[in-house]
């Protein structure tokens, strides 16, 4: 088993390359002490060629029908979070891991693809960067995200964890499937984190949002701790997974919706902007027409600060 492990004055990762090339953990120096920010049982991991669920495993792209595996749970999360990983570069503070679909027999996704994930620490900044290359012969539907964990208490059993993320909707989730049951709606209290506010543990959230502005911050005031977010505009969508009655919760900067292959062959692909006059909120599924050779590219920031 490989594990690597980034470190400078400020932050300390650690990778698993041989599965997903997720992080196991990801702390920050107090001291002569590491607190972590993350926890043990949950690793962060890599979602590609696309985010969240499919409906079934099923969908149409440019007129063809695709069946994935997982056919009666649905198609989840991608299909790299547990593959090995090649380490491409490594050093105290980066670390460049790639894939490709290619060198596996098993792959469950239409189109060959590769993959590449880079890491780095750079003061108090946790910087990671995805790339996705389209190596089929024709056009693919493609997305991706990260899928973070982290601690709901740092120092103290039962502190409050406060949250600040700004979106324009919340796409409806009527059959408790995860998979959007309507067009994104305006986001309702109970979902509004425009301004900071606590992440209350029997508050439950398993909700993806549109129209994410790539900022925002997670805070444990008690702890004097602040992550601050900030990704590259390829990050229009954004899930938070609150589990009631866990020691954890999820922040996941993402490129397209829940089932977003599936909501694009329904005609929901556009420009994503809000009518402010309306509230009515325009289509965008996020997913991205990738021809033959194209890549995508996002950046996701994590910056820790005290408060």
């Amino acid at each position: 088993m490989t594990h690597i492990t980034l470190t400078n004055e400020s932050l300390r990762i650690v990778v698993d390359p041989d599965n997903g090339a997720s992080v196991l953990a990801f702390s920050v120096r107090r001291g002569d002490a590491w607190l972590p920010l993350t926890p043990e049982a949950r690793p962060g991991f890599l979602m590609i060629p696309y985010s969240n669920r499919i409906e079934h495993g099923r969908f149409t792209f440019d007129g063809v029908t695709y069946q994935l595996g997982n056919e009666a749970s649905h198609a989840i999360h991608g299909d790299v979070r547990l593959r090995k990983w090649a380490i491409r570069e490594a050093s105290a503070g980066h670390l460049c891991c790639a894939i490709s679909s290619a060198a596996f027999a098993d792959r469950n996704w239409p189109w060959p693809y590769d993959a590449a994930v880079e890491y780095r620490l750079i003061g108090n900044v946790f910087a990671s960067r995805l790339l996705l290359w389209n190596r089929g012969e024709t056009a693919m539907p493609a997305g991706f995200g990260w899928h973070p964990f982290y601690r709901r208490a740092l120092t103290r059993e039962g502190e409050t964890v406060r949250l600040q993320m700004k979106v324009q909707a919340a796409y409806p989730d009527a059959h408790g499937t995860r998979l959007p049951s309507g067009p994104a709606e305006p986001v309702s209290p109970a979902q509004d984190f425009s301004l900071e506010k606590p992440l209350l543990p029997d508050h439950f959230l398993d909700t993806c949002f549109r129209g994410y502005d790539g900022h925002g911050h997670i805070a444990w005031p008690e702890s004097g701790i602040k992550l601050s977010f900030r990704c590259s505009p390829a990050c229009t969508h954004l899930v938070i997974y609150n589990p009631t009655g866990q020691p954890y919760f999820a922040v996941e900067p993402v490129t397209n919706a829940n089932n977003g292959v599936n909501l694009h062959s329904q005609g929901d692909a556009g420009s994503g902007n809000v009518r402010p006059d309306s509230g009515v909120v325009g289509p965008d599924s996020g997913v991205v027409r990738l021809l033959p050779g194209q890549s995508l590219e996002a950046t996701f920031e994590q910056r820790v600060e005290a408060m």
